[in-house]
């Protein structure tokens, strides 16, 4: 009977920690980083570095690891002759101490999503989450939902606050809410 529970909670466990629809994952990482070289004032230098920030939960290191692999092969290395450079880093390890012009945050609860917030301090940094429905009380920037077709989500509070500049195009085209 304890064999049968460990083996239940094992199970339990590996099926938490990959519960992402591969999908949606990479439609994710097939178009934020498209939708941030969009952002008007993203780089004062012509050939600087793309910096994405994969932020995760300790029981998804392994997927935030192929994240950063799916994206370097995806891009060959760079985004619109910008070189990419990919990091990881757990949510409890966050800090304003290095800069990114992404952070993607995988899935999380809304206290650690907080803390990628606050980890974005004066950077400036573009922000996007996994979890659609979690968008408005986070305060991160963008989101991707699957629908008939992709749907570009943005959250109009952090738009102002940021001040983020976009093509009207691409604001035409989100949903924003």
């Amino acid at each position: 009977m304890k064999y049968i529970l460990t083996l239940l909670l094992w199970l339990n466990t590996l099926g938490w920690s990959a519960s992402y629809d591969p999908f949606l994952l990479n439609t994710h990482l097939s178009l934020l980083p498209k939708i941030a070289m969009l952002e008007k004032s993203l780089f004062t230098h012509s050939k600087a570095p793309l910096k994405i920030l994969i932020a995760y939960e300790r029981e998804d290191e392994e997927t935030a690891e192929s994240c950063a692999k799916f994206l370097m092969s995806k891009f060959n290395g760079g985004v619109n002759g910008h070189p990419l450079v990919v990091s990881i880093q757990p949510f409890d390890r966050l800090d304003t101490s290095n800069t990114y012009h992404l952070i993607y945050a995988l899935k999380a609860s809304l206290s650690q999503l907080k803390k990628v917030h606050n980890a974005v301090g004066s950077s400036g940094a573009i922000t996007a989450l996994y979890d659609a429905d979690k968008l408005r009380d986070d305060g991160l920037l963008l989101s991707i939902q699957m629908e008939r077709t992709p749907v570009i989500l943005i959250n109009s509070k952090a738009l102002r606050e940021n001040r983020f500049s976009f093509p009207d195009s691409l604001l035409e085209m989100a949903r924003i809410i």
